[in-house]
């Protein structure tokens, strides 16, 4: 597997993408909070806060209740999490060119170049 190392353009973003997987990792925990303590404990925490300290008390609780869909989702953002503090977030996959902010704003757990995802998607 060859390696690429996230561009600078990239990597001047990285508190921004931080933040916007730590925010999506908040709103799926959201979505399996029933109870009016887990709202409130939700409340009280900040997203990075969530982002990197995932594996502890209450919120590792509620993302261990994902199924289906949220967990595939929570995957993916746990592996782009994996590819920022790597340093090789917002390279596609299959070709190592950078992914385009744009697309990575809209999708930050996005693993490949929307051509790259296209060509995989046609492939099934």
């Amino acid at each position: 597997m060859m390696t690429t190392r996230v561009s600078p353009t990239h990597a001047r973003f990285e508190g921004e993408f931080r933040d916007r997987l730590a925010a999506a990792r908040l709103t799926l925990a959201r979505t399996v909070a029933t109870t009016d303590e887990e709202m409130e404990t939700l409340a009280a925490r900040e997203s990075r806060e969530i982002a990197e300290d995932r594996a502890t008390g209450m919120v590792s609780d509620l993302l261990s209740r994902l199924g289906g869909r949220e967990r595939r989702e929570l995957d993916e953002i746990d592996a782009a999490q994996a590819r920022l503090a790597a340093g090789v977030f917002g390279a596609c996959e299959s070709c190592h060119k950078p992914i385009p902010l744009k697309r990575l704003r809209a999708m930050p757990a996005a693993r490949h170049c929307a051509f790259c995802q296209d060509e995989l998607e046609r492939q099934g």
